[in-house]
C-alpha cells in the first residue's frame, strides 16, 4: 500500500486496529543524515515490549516497598510483535509499507472496550466545547464524560480534566509567562530568599506556577504548625485555580505561606505543589493542614505529609445537610438543632458516638448511604476528634476563603498573571502593614484588666493584644465552675470542674503540683494553645499564680 502522509498512514492503521481490537502508538521513526526530514515510521501494538522496573535500591525503595509499588501500578505490556513499518520513497513522494506482522501474542479486546485504549479515545467537539464551557462557569468538568459517552464515543472524566489543561496551556500567553519568570527573577535577584518554580508541560508550556516571598518563608518557620489549604478561587485571566497556603499569626491574623496558580487539580498536581511547597519550606512539615473534602487533595497530601494530621473543612462538610437530608434538615426542625449540637458540642467521643447514633435510629436514617459515608471518616472532620492536636482553634478553611475575599479588591478576571503576581504582591504588603500595627499596639498599649490577679498581670505582659483577650475570657469564665476532688496521690490531683449553671459541663481535670503539668478533657489548650478556664481555677486553688512557661506557646 502507498499513502500521501504519515497522518494518512496513523489513520489507516489506527482504524484498522480498532476494527481488529487492540491500540497503537509510534515506536521509533528515522531522519535523513544531516537532516530533519523523515525517512521511516514504525507503528507498534500498544501491547509491544515490557514494563521497565528499576531496582528497588535505586530507587532508594525497600523490597516491600518496591512490591507494593508494582502491585499498584498495572500494565499492558505483553512483548507483543505486531507492528505497521512505512518507508518514504523519494521517486514517488508516497510513503511505502515496508513491513507488516498481525500476530499478536494477547488477547483481543471486544468493539465495546476497544475505546479505553488511549490511541481510540475521541472527544468530540461538541464534548470538548462543553467542558470548556464546564470549566468556565467552575461546574465538574467529569460530568460531561457521563453525558457523552454513548456507542463508540468512550472517554473519560480525566480526559476532560485534561483537554481543559490543554486549552488553558495553549491560551496562556507567551509574553505572560515570560513576563512572570522575568519578575520571579528579579525578586530573586532583590532577595535571594524568594523562592519560585515553574512546571511546564511535553512542549514547554507552563502548567503550574508556585511562588513564595521571603517574609512568608520566615513568618512559616513561626507560626507553620497549622495551615489551611483552598483552590476554590479562580479570578484571572486564565481562569486558573488560585491555591493559597494561609496560616494564623500571633494576632490571629490570615497570613500566606506561599501561593500558586494551577492549570487543573489532579492528584499529580497537588502532588507537584506540596513538593515544591515543602522545598521551599526547607523541608519543614506542618503539624495540622485543613482542606475541603477533595479526593485528588486528600490522596497528595498522604503522600506528601505523611506525619501532618489532615482535618476536613466542617463548614463545606455541613454544607451538604440541606440538599442531602432536605426532607428533616431545615430551617428550625428538631433535627437540625440536635445534629448541630451532637457536632458542635459533644464533650467527647464516646457521647459524640452516643448522640450520632441515636439521631439515626430516632429519624429512620439507617439506610442513609450518605450519613454512613460521613460516619465512617468522622476522625477527619468532627471536633471532638481532633481536639488533641494544635488547629489554632480553626475549624474550617474560612481564613483561606477570607484571603480571597480580600483579593476582589486587588484582582477581576481580566487580570493577567503578570498583574496578577504584582497585585498580589501589593496585597501581601497590606496585610504585613496591618500585622505591625497589632504588634506596635500590643507593644505599646497596656490592656484592661479586669480581676486585677498576677496571672492576669502576667498573661498581660506576655501575650498579644488579640491572645490576651481571649485567655481573659477563659480567667473571667473560671469563676462560673466549681469543683470537686475526686483523687489525690501524692503531688498527683484529680478534680471534677462543672459549671453553675449547667450540670452537664463538666469536666475532668488532672494535676500534678510538683511539675505544673495540668490536662483537661476539654482539651482547649491542645487545640487552640491557650489555658481553659478548667484549669484555671485548679490553678487559682493550687495557688499557681502564674502561668506555667509549658503552657506558653513561643509562637
Amino acid at each position: 500500500m502507498q499513502f500521501d502522509s504519515l497522518d494518512d498512514v496513523e489513520t489507516f492503521y489506527k482504524e484498522f486496529a480498532k476494527k481488529e481490537g487492540f491500540g497503537i502508538r509510534i515506536h521509533t521513526s528515522k531522519k535523513a543524515p544531516r537532516s530533519d526530514d523523515v525517512t521511516s515510521h514504525i507503528y507498534v501494538c500498544c501491547s509491544e515490549g515490557q514494563r521497565k522496573t528499576k531496582n528497588a535500591l535505586d530507587n532508594g525503595l525497600s523490597k516491600d516497598d518496591e512490591n507494593k509499588a508494582r502491585r499498584s501500578c498495572s500494565s499492558l505490556r505483553t512483548g507483543c510483535e505486531a507492528m505497521l513499518r512505512v518507508m518514504k520513497n523519494k521517486k514517488l513522494q508516497k510513503w511505502v509499507v515496508k513491513g507488516f506482522d498481525n500476530n499478536h501474542n494477547h488477547g483481543i479486546i471486544s468493539p465495546k472496550s476497544v475505546s479505553y485504549l488511549r490511541c481510540h479515545k475521541k472527544m468530540s467537539t461538541a464534548a470538548k466545547s462543553l467542558v470548556e464551557k464546564f470549566g468556565e462557569e467552575g461546574l465538574p468538568t467529569g460530568k460531561v464524560a457521563m453525558m457523552f459517552n454513548v456507542g463508540d464515543q468512550t472517554f473519560t472524566s480525566r480526559d476532560c480534566w485534561n483537554h481543559l489543561r490543554d486549552v488553558r496551556g495553549k491560551n496562556l500567553d507567551v509574553g505572560d509567562a515570560s513576563a512572570i519568570l522575568n519578575y520571579c527573577q528579579k525578586q530573586q535577584a532583590q532577595n535571594s530568599n524568594f523562592f519560585y518554580a515553574i512546571q511546564c508541560d511535553d512542549v514547554g508550556h507552563m502548567v503550574n506556577f508556585f511562588w513564595v516571598d521571603a517574609r512568608s518563608r520566615m513568618a512559616y518557620q513561626y507560626f507553620g504548625d497549622v495551615v489551611t489549604f483552598d483552590t476554590t478561587y479562580k479570578t484571572n485571566k486564565y481562569d486558573m485555580p488560585f491555591a493559597p497556603f494561609t496560616g494564623l499569626n500571633h494576632h490571629c491574623q490570615s497570613i500566606l505561606f506561599g501561593c500558586a496558580l494551577l492549570q487543573d487539580e489532579t492528584e499529580q498536581t497537588f502532588v507537584w505543589l506540596f513538593e515544591t511547597w515543602l522545598q521551599a519550606m526547607w523541608g519543614k512539615e506542618p503539624k495540622s493542614i485543613i482542606t475541603d473534602q477533595d479526593l485528588a487533595m486528600g490522596a497528595a497530601i498522604a503522600k506528601v505529609f505523611p506525619r501532618t494530621r489532615h482535618r476536613l473543612c466542617l463548614w463545606h462538610i455541613k454544607k451538604k445537610f440541606p440538599e442531602k437530608l432536605s426532607h428533616i434538615y431545615h430551617k428550625n426542625s428538631i433535627f437540625k438543632r440536635e445534629l448541630k449540637r451532637s457536632i458542635r458540642e459533644s464533650p467527647s467521643v464516646e457521647k459524640f458516638e452516643e448522640a450520632w447514633k441515636s439521631l439515626i435510629l430516632t429519624y429512620g436514617l439507617e439506610r442513609n448511604e450518605w450519613l454512613e459515608g460521613l460516619y465512617n471518616i468522622r476522625e477527619s472532620w468532627v471536633p471532638v476528634y481532633n481536639r488533641n492536636t494544635f488547629f489554632a482553634g480553626m475549624n474550617t478553611t474560612q481564613r483561606s476563603e477570607s484571603i480571597n475575599a480580600f483579593f476582589d479588591s486587588f484582582v477581576n478576571s481580566r487580570t493577567t498573571l503578570k498583574d496578577f503576581v504584582v497585585k498580589f504582591a501589593k496585597a501581601v504588603d497590606s496585610r504585613y502593614k496591618k500585622e505591625r500595627k497589632e504588634d506596635f499596639d500590643s507593644r505599646h498599649k497596656t490592656p484592661s484588666l479586669v480581676i486585677g490577679s498576677k496571672i492576669e498581670h502576667q498573661a498581660a505582659s506576655i501575650y498579644t493584644r488579640t491572645i490576651f483577650n481571649k485567655f481573659q475570657k477563659e480567667l473571667v469564665s473560671s469563676n462560673h465552675f466549681t469543683k470537686e476532688k475526686v483523687e489525690k496521690n501524692g503531688t498527683f490531683y484529680r478534680y471534677k470542674v462543672t459549671s453553675s449553671f449547667d450540670p452537664n459541663d463538666a469536666f475532668i481535670v488532672k494535676l500534678n503540683l510538683e511539675s505544673k503539668v495540668c490536662e483537661c478533657d476539654c482539651q482547649l489548650f491542645e487545640f487552640m494553645g491557650i489555658v481553659c478556664r478548667h484549669m484555671l481555677l485548679i490553678f487559682q486553688v493550687k495557688n499557681i499564680f502564674q502561668i506555667p512557661s509549658h503552657y506558653i506557646l513561643q509562637r
